[in-house]
């Protein structure tokens, strides 16, 4: 016999052997003691058991059967994980989105005026009616009330185009309504979305900044231990951003803070984030804006700023434990 056909020979003997080889179950019966059978009982299925070969290797583990209860339980749990992954994965498409979408906090408001702007014109058109109608309104009635003061009926036509106007008068102030909410609700979506857009900033911005603190000379940041260390720290930041920033701040959120955009050569803004770390540790990011000129840039890199800089750092750090 060849090598080839040995070869195969015994390729073949060890499949057949694999084949017919027969495997056990183990499980523990009705008194706790652990027993080893060559077939399944019904009550091992519902407590569970284990497969081994004849060597006793462990060649499968099978849980216990489920009650009704667990799987109702197993069925909302799992309805519960796909709904979170679900919304995982529409936040991530949405960060991807505004990151594509938008470069600066500009952008995103000039979106909003853009998107507004014919619902406010829609409002004032609205309005400019209202007061036409309603001053129409108020020439029937007195038409009306001239008839009855003399004793007469009131013309069909008159209450006719009494009730007409009334009508749209009331339509108009619904469609005013109806203009208002959606206003409202757009711009509470650009909010969201600015704060958001401003999180994934300083998010790349600490990445950037660990990998080389020299390509980010605007942008300081702060490392806090734990929670009751980052809410003092945090409380400290909003009072910092106000004595130090030029002009108001603009938007005060639990992970946000942020002045108006500088409008003079003189003028710093300040934009502030909460970034959250490892385990209970928070990372405080400040960027100092200024205007966008020389003028500016020279500010930003001024020792002012500098020294501004560090007194924010010794600030927001004064209560830390």
């Amino acid at each position: 016999m060849s090598l080839k056909h040995l070869f195969l020979f015994l390729t073949l003997v060890v499949a057949a052997t694999a084949v017919n080889a027969k495997n056990f179950y183990r499980f523990k019966d009705s008194n706790g003691r652990l027993v080893v059978k060559d077939y399944l009982p019904n009550s091992a299925l519902k407590s569970g058991y284990e497969v081994i070969n004849e060597s006793g290797r462990l060649i499968e583990r099978v849980p216990p059967m489920m009650t009704d209860e667990e799987k109702q339980a197993e069925r909302i749990r799992q309805e519960k994980l796909a709904e979170q992954q679900a919304k995982e994965r529409k936040a991530r498409l949405h960060d991807r989105m505004l990151l594509r979408q938008y470069r600066t906090i500009d952008d995103i408001k000039r979106t909003e005026e853009n998107q507004t702007a014919s619902l406010e014109i829609n409002i004032s058109i609205l309005q400019g009616h209202n007061k036409t109608l309603e001053k129409k309104l108020s020439d029937l009635q007195s038409s009306a009330a001239d008839y009855e003061r003399k004793g007469q009926n009131v013309p069909k036509s008159i209450l006719s185009q009494i009730s007409a106007t009334k009508e749209q008068v009331n339509e108009n102030h619904a469609s005013i309504e109806r203009y208002h909410s959606q206003v409202e609700t757009i711009r509470e979506q650009f909010k969201n979305d600015l704060v958001r857009f401003k999180e994934l900033q300083a998010m790349r911005m600490v990445e950037q900044y660990a990998r080389d603190q020299r390509s980010l000379p605007t942008a300081t940041k702060v490392l806090c231990k734990n929670t009751l260390s980052c809410e003092r720290s945090w409380k400290l930041a909003q009072i910092f951003a106000h004595e130090n920033a030029t002009n108001k701040l603009e938007i005060v959120t639990d992970s946000l803070i942020i002045s108006s955009k500088p409008k003079a050569e003189d003028h710093i803004g300040l934009s502030i984030t909460r970034i959250p770390a490892k385990e209970e540790s928070m990372q405080i990011v400040l960027e100092v804006q200024c205007t966008d000129n020389e003028a500016g840039k020279k500010l930003c890199s001024s020792k002012e700023v500098s020294q501004l800089k560090q007194d924010f750092v010794e600030y927001i750090t004064q209560s830390d434990i």
